[in-house]
């Protein structure tokens, strides 16, 4: 409790009863420094954390086009490779071998069965309409084992770099096996990645795409300007923020590097006050103490920016009356102050040149 808490008692006590505090009777007087209570703007800053990730349209993921075994894994996580360059090699599985087998089979027969077709045709011992059944049987048949060497299924198949990456993922190791569509290595640009971060619902409401940013990475080589390219409309069920991502310039940071985003969501009106006229209730809540004619009042207020030791405040303040700057944290509601260019004397201090505010 505060040495004044009894004087602030027996004001608070005099308010409620309409009555003016008798504190010119006991001479208490508080020494504070006032300021003006200016109004004006500030950019709103929105600072926050997070790292370095690849966009989503920056990210490939490279798929075993059949069922194959994995063999000669040459990249590593983290990895940077060319375009071309060999990832992984894969050797179809003894299912896939077999299918392979019977679709050159289905086309030798398909092939046979036509020509005899075509033949009888000739002579007119057979149908238009079996003509085209034939036809068609030979053509599917075709079409099945083009598709399936194309995927690879006639023998091993290297996947190569389809473009300069970074390898972000390998899902296989040499001697396993992998079915059909299944994850084989995660790629990403080098030139697509974002500084990914994450806000609260309120907060993210206030960002914009397009906001100008700031990134500090912890290590401590630069600071980089951004945008915003991204601001999510979902909550993530898995933190609870909204996703924000920040644009970075190509081959400045590395992917997974941590840091510091400071978001400028444009200008906000309010209150412009000394930073040391702040002070933290037992709440935890913001407040600042205004002079009305030399009485304490204390004024809960929300701090929307910070800047080069100033704070834009919001709050339900006394237009007009100054703001104590020092020797406010000795201050409860109703408690007497006075100035250095003022007498100490409590007789006095309706008289000062900060009193009429």
């Amino acid at each position: 409790m505060k040495k004044l808490s009894v004087i602030a008692f027996v004001a608070a006590c005099a308010a409620v009863l309409g009555v003016t505090p008798a504190f010119a009777d006991s001479g208490v007087s508080v020494l504070v420094s006032l300021t003006p209570l200016t109004a004006g703007s500030m950019p709103v800053k929105i600072i926050t954390y997070g790292r370095v990730v690849p966009s989503q349209k920056a990210r490939q993921t490279l798929s075993a086009p059949v069922a194959a075994e994995a063999r000669d894994v040459e990249v590593r996580t983290g990895q940077t490779v060319i375009k071309g360059e060999p990832l992984v090699t894969l050797v179809p599985s003894p299912q896939t071998r077999a299918d392979y087998k019977q679709a050159q089979l289905a086309l030798k027969v398909a092939k046979h069965l036509l020509a005899r077709s075509r033949q009888l045709f000739a002579s007119h011992l057979e149908t238009a309409g079996q003509l085209a059944q034939d036809e068609k049987t030979e053509a599917d048949a075709r079409a099945r084992l083009d598709a399936l060497t194309e995927e690879g299924a006639n023998g091993p198949n290297t996947l190569k770099a389809p473009f300069d990456a970074i390898v972000m993922k390998i899902d296989v190791s040499s001697g396993s096996f992998v079915s059909q569509g299944s994850s084989v290595v995660e790629l990403a640009r080098p030139e697509g990645l974002v500084f990914r971060t994450g806000l609260v619902p309120a907060q993210a409401m206030e960002v914009k795409v397009g906001d100008e940013a700031k990134i500090t990475p912890f290590s401590g080589s630069g600071v980089y300007q951004g945008k915003v390219i991204l601001r999510g409309s979902v909550v993530g069920t898995d933190n609870g923020l909204v996703p924000i991502d920040v644009s970075l310039p190509d081959s400045a940071l590395l992917t997974g590097e941590m840091g510091q985003v400071e978001i400028n969501t444009g200008l906000k009106s309010g209150y412009i006050v000394p930073h040391s006229a702040l002070l933290l209730n037992p709440s935890g809540q913001t407040y600042i103490v205004q002079s009305v004619h030399m009485v304490a009042k204390i004024v809960l207020v929300n701090v929307l920016s910070s800047e080069h030791g100033k704070d834009l405040v919001e709050g339900k303040v006394v237009a007009g009356a100054p703001v104590v700057t020092t020797g406010n944290y000795q201050l409860d509601n109703g408690t007497g102050m006075h100035t250095a260019g003022d007498s100490a004397s409590p007789s006095n201090k309706g008289s000062s040149g900060n009193g009429g505010q």
